[in-house]
């Protein structure tokens, strides 16, 4: 298959992962193929881009479509990983543990789901917990990122699936 439209053997191909905060100006991550590596505009760093690399919001997406391929990785025992890169220079693999199952209720109505956990490994990575919802397709419905202090977590919520014309 090779890489067409930001896919590849491996699921979703990023291609450039932005991050533009207020007062901060702008910083991407390029992910190199034709080099096998990933590239930063800002810090002059550099990290080998093995298969299945991601960025910082496609995790959710390729998380999702190893889940609908392989539902066993995600149940109880299963783990998923792989590289997760940020714009700053930041790369680090992340590793996803069955965390249970889970009814969401919400006002569109509930949803079982399985939940997924990432527990950092040093004081200051990003902790992620995300629901897949296996009725669409393990699409996430919840994700919740949150570092050490907890101060900072950002809650993302999905509200409305819509249904192809």
């Amino acid at each position: 298959m090779g890489q067409h439209r930001g896919f590849d053997d491996a699921g979703i191909a990023p291609v450039r992962y932005t991050d533009r905060r207020r007062y901060r100006g702008t910083q991407a991550a390029n992910f190199r193929r034709d080099a096998g590596k990933v590239t930063f505009s800002g810090p002059a760093v550099g990290h080998p881009l093995p298969p299945g690399a991601q960025d910082r919001l496609s995790w959710m997406l390729q998380l999702a479509a190893i889940a609908a391929a392989e539902p066993s990785l995600v149940g109880p025992g299963g783990r998923v990983s792989f590289l997760v890169v940020g714009a700053r220079g930041d790369a680090d693999v992340w590793t996803f543990i069955h965390g249970g199952e889970e009814t969401l209720a919400s006002p569109e109505g509930s949803a079982a789901t399985v939940r997924l956990l990432r527990e950092p490994g040093r004081a200051f990575d990003t902790r992620a917990e995300v629901w897949l919802d296996p009725a669409r397709h393990y699409l996430p419905v919840r994700a919740r990122l949150s570092n050490a202090s907890d101060s900072d977590a950002l809650l993302l919520v999905l509200r409305e699936v819509l249904q192809p014309p």
